[in-house]
């Protein structure tokens, strides 16, 4: 039972993973007061960051003087006086409130797990999930609330991206809850949460490798800034090496289904972005140069993002 609830909880910690690499707003801007869902959140901290950055201890000070920062930024280029980045951060402050009491009212993991662990050897998952997935417009409207609290604060490229975080997002939701739960369902039936359980290392080492050029090699909570908020071509290439290395480690498990459907997942964020195109033309042209060459190197993507770093966006998808 334990190694199951413990699977479990790293199955929720993984979606929120994975919800907050598209929709890195939430994540990074909203701080929650609520005891109960700090807990959760330095749970997942503790699951899948980096050593040394799953306690932050960044003070409730800091995240202000960090969105006043991040709101100051966006609007640097208005006539001084004209933008009142204090109100705007206290504008997200209260939405980031109204946001985690929207979700908290539709939602407490501590009550999902428990549902599911009695509906598990029943065979009801499907009726544990089809019940929240009920609420998911309540959910997308929340969210969407937050959304328009943030755009104020939000740099010109920031909202050109900003929609399609939107749509990925929301297509993310859709594929949880797609047949009200089944795919989630069946994750869960056929030992997904075990298999997260027995490769949680692999996937935090599996972040790290990926997004850990973006952290700094000891944190400054003074020094630290707010990063822009997009998803440009070195972060798809970035996005599909972390997806290859959790891939790589969940299809060792002994069920390949949990695999499949998070596979699915990454899926969806490319359909939702231009990252396949981005992807499809690293390949398209590492092709030719083996064509041109006849010796080329083999093919890597770590390589790909080397070859990427002078593209001009950057995202830092693992500072949460």
């Amino acid at each position: 039972m334990d190694t199951t609830l413990n699977g479990s909880r790293r199955l929720i910690a993984f979606l929120i993973a994975l919800l907050g690499c598209c929709a890195l707003s939430v994540a990074q801007l909203s701080l929650p007061k609520d005891a109960a869902n700090i807990k959760d959140l330095n749970e997942l901290g503790a699951h899948y960051l980096p050593a040394g950055y799953a306690q932050s201890n960044i003070t409730y000070a800091d995240f202000q003087r960090l969105l006043k920062q991040k709101c100051e930024k966006a609007n640097a280029a208005l006539p001084e006086g004209e933008v009142d980045a204090a109100k705007l951060s206290s504008n997200i402050e209260k939405a980031a409130m109204q946001l985690m009491q929207c979700v908290g009212g539709l939602i407490n993991i501590t009550t999902v797990l428990d549902e599911v662990e009695q509906a598990k050897p029943k065979g009801d998952l499907d009726v544990v999930f089809e019940k929240y997935c009920l609420r998911l417009p309540n959910a997308t409207s929340c969210l969407t609330e937050f959304n328009s609290a943030l755009l104020p604060c939000m740099t010109r490229e920031e909202r050109n991206h900003n929609a399609m975080m939107k749509r990925i997002m929301g297509k993310l939701l859709d594929f949880v809850c797609y047949k009200n739960g089944d795919q989630i369902a069946l994750f869960i039936a056929e030992q997904g949460p075990e298999c997260l359980e027995q490769h949680k290392d692999n996937v935090g080492k599996c972040l790290e490798t990926t997004f850990g050029h973006y952290l700094p090699s000891s944190l400054n909570v003074s020094q630290l800034v707010l990063p822009d908020l997009v998803l440009g071509p070195r972060q798809c290439v970035e996005l599909h090496e972390f997806e290859a290395c959790v891939l790589k480690h969940l299809e060792t498990c002994d069920n390949i289904t949990p695999s499949n459907i998070v596979e699915s997942m990454f899926r969806y964020v490319r359909r939702e972005s231009d990252c396949q195109q981005t992807i499809n033309r690293e390949a398209r042209d590492h092709s030719q140069a083996l064509l041109r060459g006849g010796a080329a190197s083999p093919f890597s993507w770590s390589s790909v993002t080397a070859a990427a770093i002078s593209l001009p966006l950057a995202l830092v998808l693992g500072s949460s």
